[in-house]
């Protein structure tokens, strides 16, 4: 049994959806539910100070509805899955599907929704600013203290 077999076999016995994604039905799912962030902090962790900008593309669903998160992953061919508890009363646990490795962002995310466009304005100006502050990286800028500043303030504005 060829490795692909072997993973779609595991796929059905974990009673996932296996729903046929498509680029379309993922960017609404993106729009939806999905986010872009950007976190822009000094590491002094090793005795200096280290420009730590970090990327993250993910999809937050209710456990109930997570296990396509599963076939995205498998779809993407990158990401992480995780369990996140709810502790508020009457808030559900959730799965996340996170996308946080430089490769994976650069090589896959981005030019996947270059290719596909978001729609909703709010989220297509989100990954302006995440294609942004990725290119800076890409370039090392964000490495200076400009750089670096610049790259926090964009950030900031992921959410605005």
């Amino acid at each position: 049994m060829s490795l692909s077999n072997k993973a779609s076999s595991a796929v059905n016995q974990q009673g996932r959806l296996n729903v046929k994604l498509t680029p379309d039905y993922i960017v609404g799912l993106a729009d939806g539910e999905g986010y872009f962030s950007v976190s822009a902090r000094i590491n002094k962790s090793r005795g200096w100070n280290c420009h730590d900008v970090r990327m993250v593309f993910g999809i937050d669903l209710n456990v109930i509805d997570g296990r396509i998160l599963y076939d995205l992953r498998d779809w993407f061919g990158c990401g992480n899955i995780s369990l996140k508890k709810e502790k508020r009363e009457k808030f559900s646990d959730q799965l996340r599907f996170q996308v946080a490795d430089t490769e994976s962002i650069f090589k896959v995310i981005i030019p996947f929704f270059q290719r596909y466009r978001l729609k909703l304005p709010k989220k297509v100006k989100a990954f302006e600013k995440f294609v942004e502050i990725a290119k800076m990286k890409e370039r090392k800028e964000h490495i200076g203290p400009e750089g670096f500043l610049k790259a926090k303030q964009l950030a900031s504005q992921l959410h605005i």
